[in-house]
């Protein structure tokens, strides 16, 4: 079984955070593109959920596409329409050629997201995936932190659009670090199954299904924070794009936290074990940080928020390390788009309804509690089936 590596785990987290670059840098400029571009906030939060819905639904022609082809060549194609895809978002003068090319941006950035997890897969299993993949989740957890902070000084100091030519610098950098330092991994190629096929023969892994949807729906809830903390924030708290960013950045450190907790937990306790008992805690937390911003509690509702953010990122390394192991290693391209793309578009739903009727922080959390409860009878479901079996 191969070492796990400082330098592969960084580069692939590296690759991982175009997910959470694409949605927390430019988190602070939401208030002034809807206030520049003359619109409405439904309207500058489709421009996410756009970028969500294409990171999702990228996976689903990246992943299978890398299990034919291999991982290395569909990883650059990825990240070459990315930078192209990010300098026409900051060319755009309307909010919807915003929200078409933010889509495209999103499919684009799928890549790095699919394939560093189906690379992991190919080189990891058992618990020293789940080492690797809370490493990964400490180095992607870096994004949310640093990535609001850094828009918050553009926006402040440029133009919103100067977060869309950062995001293209950013892209040029991943070319280079994935032409230079990752090697292909992917050992047998699958030829002779169709996507249909293979996407069958995944999903009908009854395993595979009840971790995924776990982990679909509590990156739900977490994007239900994403899409309208900004808004909760600055509007109702009345916080600046700056004293936003740190919040968040905050938040993002509570991530960090979690995710190597929970994998230090992993060497000692059953999986199963620590979904049960974490999900039941999620769910504790998100009422908790509701029943607070309902009493107009803010200081308790932001702490409690805090830890409802923070175990997301543990339970969700637990459940996606499980769905990946789950699944034979040919197919481990078309696990992780699956994976991928049924996370970021319940994401992408659940960010416009969480600001229904306009944004409170107690209806953020109520919407976070919902996710986080469906992800709960899910694994409650999955447990009592597998022992009637």
């Amino acid at each position: 079984m191969s070492r796990i590596s400082p330098a592969y785990a960084i580069v692939l987290g590296m690759l991982t955070a175009i997910g959470p670059i694409c949605t927390d840098l430019y988190l602070p400029a939401l208030p002034d593109i809807t206030r520049q571009m003359d619109t409405t906030n439904t309207l500058t939060q489709l421009s996410l959920t756009a970028s969500l819905i294409g990171l999702g639904l990228g996976q689903l022609f990246f992943g299978p596409l890398s299990d034919r082809m291999g991982r290395k060549r569909p990883l650059l194609l990825s990240l070459l329409l990315f930078i192209v895809s990010s300098v026409l978002c900051a060319s755009t003068q309307a909010i919807h050629g915003l929200i078409f090319w933010r889509f495209v941006q999103g499919i684009a950035g799928a890549g790095g997201s699919v394939l560093s997890r189906a690379i992991a897969r190919d080189k990891y299993q058992g618990t020293q995936l789940t080492q690797f993949f809370a490493l990964l989740m400490t180095i992607t957890g870096i994004a949310p932190i640093v990535s609001p902070i850094l828009g918050g000084y553009i926006t402040s100091l440029l133009h919103w659009r100067a977060l869309f030519w950062t995001m293209a610098i950013i892209g040029v950098v991943l070319v280079l670090c994935a032409t230079l330092l990752l090697t292909e991994t992917l050992q047998e190629r699958s030829h002779s199954e169709s996507l249909l096929i293979t996407s069958l023969i995944v999903l009908k892994n009854r395993q595979f299904s009840t971790f995924c949807f776990i982990q679909a729906f509590m990156l739900s809830g977490l994007f239900s924070y994403i899409g309208s903390s900004s808004f909760v924030l600055q509007n109702e708290y009345g916080l600046t794009p700056i004293q936003f960013s740190l919040v968040f950045g905050i938040n993002g450190v509570g991530m960090i936290l979690s995710a190597l907790i929970f994998a230090r937990l992993a060497r000692h306790i059953s999986g199963v074990t620590l979904l049960k008992n974490g999900l039941a805690l999620a769910v504790l937390l998100a009422l908790m940080t509701a029943v607070f911003a309902w009493l107009n509690m803010a200081v308790l509702a932001l702490v409690g928020l805090f830890f409802t953010v923070a175990v997301n990122s543990g339970i969700s390394t637990i459940a996606g390390s499980a769905a990946m192991n789950s699944v034979d290693a040919r197919h481990s391209g078309t696990a992780s788009a699956l994976l991928g793309m049924l996370m970021f578009v319940f994401g992408g739903i659940a960010t416009p309804l969480s600001g229904l009727g306009g944004e409170a922080m107690w209806k953020m959390s109520i919407a976070i509690v919902l996710a986080y409860s469906a992800a709960m009878v899910i694994h409650i479901g999955g447990r009592q089936r597998s022992q009637r079996q």
